[in-house]
């Protein structure tokens, strides 16, 4: 298993790899439940697309997409957060 520091790093290096990208699609597991993430790069925008909204269950892979998110908008100079 990968440490979250290792998870948000790779998650922002991809995304400051495919930076001239539009969008970028992302589906990510974790226990037995698959989540899609679409990333639009150009306007500065992430969608999670979460079909197991009713248990309210907090999805560790969420926290490392949100701080990779910020990271790469950081970087990128889109957005301060």
């Amino acid at each position: 298993m990968h440490s979250s520091v290792e998870m948000e790093r790779y998650l922002t290096a991809a995304l400051k790899k495919q930076q001239d990208k539009r969008y970028v699609i992302g589906a990510f597991y974790e226990s037995l439940h698959w989540m899609l993430v679409v990333f639009y790069l150009r306007d500065n925008i992430a969608y999670i697309f979460d079909s197991d909204q009713a248990t309210k269950k907090k999805w560790e892979i969420k926290s490392f997409l949100s701080l990779a998110w910020k990271r790469y908008s950081f970087r990128a100079g889109t957005r301060n957060m």
